[in-house]
């Protein structure tokens, strides 16, 4: 009986690692992906870097370094993310969708959109082996759609699975939250394919007079954030009681 009460220890032990590492993944996800567009703001406020009209064309200016690396680092951490091991017969699966949206942010920092005059050196990779400009905006805009859809597709039905045929209010809460963050994603993309296809005249006027895509595309990366960082329990403690439950004590089953 011993070596089964060791080996059960060991297996709890490894279980919590898991957990833990899982959460941390959460945490970094989230914390990069809020913090990005509050990063471009204080380099346009405080270091003199122009607005842009997207998140996107800061690609084309001093803070292009940090436009690269965080959604490079969020990126490459959704392809590492494996989430919890599909059920039977389970094609929505936690690795796949967070591939999806891994893969698509590192085309969007990689693949930069399209500038509007020759107005930076040295050209990106992507600028000398996509021959063709409406090759690469396809690719870009493409990609950064997919990109928030997928991030929406893991907030609205894969942070609200639970084994649980009961939930306690707690995780109830952080279901309308998880939902809520989902669609205001939705409802920028969509937004955004309206203005930049549709109405286009309009869009580009609100661009130039409001930023309205950087803001659009602001309000969806905020979405994202704060999804990613309840789910990581980043925002656990007194003040989100009402978020994790009266004792603060991290879930049995944290799906």
């Amino acid at each position: 009986m011993k070596p089964q009460e060791m080996s059960r220890d060991r297996l709890e032990h490894t279980a919590s690692q898991f957990e833990a590492a899982l959460h941390r993944l959460r945490k970094a996800i989230g914390l990069i992906g809020f913090c990005l567009p509050f990063l471009l703001l204080i380099g346009v406020w405080f270091f003199g870097i122009p607005m842009q009209e997207s998140i996107s064309e800061f690609f084309f200016t001093g803070l292009r370094d940090v436009f690269v690396l965080a959604l490079s680092g969020v990126g490459v951490f959704l392809v590492a993310y494996h989430g919890h091991d599909p059920e039977e017969d389970e094609i929505l699966s936690d690795w796949l969708v967070s591939t999806i949206a891994g893969a698509t942010a590192l085309g969007v920092a990689l693949i930069p959109t399209l500038c509007a005059a020759d107005c930076y050196r040295p050209p990106a990779l992507a600028d000398r082996l996509i021959g063709s400009d409406m090759a690469q905006s396809t690719l870009h805009f493409g990609s950064a759609g997919i990109f928030l859809s997928s991030l929406a597709v893991m907030s609205i039905w894969l942070f609200t699975r639970t084994d649980d045929p009961s939930p306690p209010p707690d995780k109830l809460r952080r279901n309308a939250l998880y939902r809520v963050c989902g669609w205001v994603i939705f409802a920028m993309v969509a937004a955004l394919l309206v203005f930049k296809m549709l109405l286009r005249d309009i869009g580009q006027a609100w661009d130039a007079a409001w930023h309205f895509t950087f803001w659009a595309e602001s309000i969806s990366v905020w979405a994202f954030g704060l999804s990613w960082l309840v789910k990581g329990e980043a925002l656990r403690g007194r003040p989100t009681v009402f978020l994790y439950g009266v004792n603060n004590s991290p879930d049995i089953n944290p799906r």
